[in-house]
């Protein structure tokens, strides 16, 4: 009986080295891919601050003033642009004028 109790005990001692190696391995690949994955991040991350900071250089009121001097003819709006509509309560706005459909051809909610 004692003989067959340091069998199982052996055997149980192998699958506990085994399963204790599995799980190191395993750790380890695991710790590599959080560290793939935090590098992945960092340069992510940088690359978002880099284009923020060139987001903000583009958005700089005074280069955008700059360029609307250079490409835009803009000028001040003047009084006489500015139509005055306390006078005029409503407008009429022209409408287009659908003439209706034959009936052999049918309507949107007739089947053809």
């Amino acid at each position: 009986m004692v003989r067959w109790l340091n069998i199982a005990l052996a055997f149980t001692a192998v699958i506990v080295v085994a399963a204790l190696y599995h799980i190191r391995y395993s750790a380890e690949a695991e710790a590599k891919t959080l560290r793939d994955m935090q590098r992945i991040l960092a340069v992510e991350q940088d690359r978002r601050r880099t284009l923020e900071a060139e987001w903000a250089s583009l958005n700089d009121p005074r280069r955008l003033q700059s360029l609307t001097r250079q490409y835009l003819s803009l000028d001040y709006l003047r009084a006489s642009q500015v139509l005055d509509l306390r006078d005029n309560r409503t407008l009429s706005i022209p409408v287009l004028m659908v003439p209706p459909l034959d009936d052999e051809i049918g309507g949107a909610d007739e089947p053809r």
